[in-house]
């Protein structure tokens, strides 16, 4: 496909998005879908437990009918209107606070924390690495370690 064709598909595209309001009162619903939706898991041992749906990029992103990447790029490159991204800006900040809590509670690994926050664009990559560490005991602490 020719690049210039993409853009243009893309402007396109950004035009036929919803209003603002619209685009809000969504946002809001898939929230509270989220929180009044619980999953039900089978355990090991017979029952079941319950958590809720967990707010994602693509949920949102489904919810106000866009992309990830057009949500992302929208809040990133100020593309569109201030309004639509100030809308869009709070709702990656609540699916980035849901984030930070479920990692907190240990309901979250942070490896996948860490992983979800850096898709949303919030973690930036360290690209030196951290020097080895060494650990030198002296004689009365060696002696403990017997």
């Amino acid at each position: 496909m020719y690049p210039f064709l993409a853009d243009r598909e893309r402007r396109v595209r950004m035009r036929k998005r919803m209003r603002p309001e619209r685009m809000q009162a969504a946002m809001e619903a898939y929230f509270a879908r989220c929180d009044q939706t619980r999953e039900r898991i089978p355990q090991k041992g017979g029952g079941f437990s319950e958590r809720q749906i967990p707010y994602t990029l693509y949920g949102l992103s489904e919810a106000v009918e866009l992309s990830a990447g057009e949500v992302l790029d929208a809040v990133r490159n100020r593309e569109g209107d201030e309004r639509t991204r100030r809308i869009l800006h709070r709702g990656l900040n609540r699916v980035a606070a849901y984030i930070q809590e479920r990692a907190l509670l240990g309901e979250l690994s942070a490896a996948v924390a860490q992983g979800a926050l850096k898709e949303l664009g919030l973690v930036e990559e360290r690209e030196e690495e951290l020097a080895p560490l060494q650990v030198v005991l002296d004689e009365q602490a060696e002696a403990y370690s017997r």
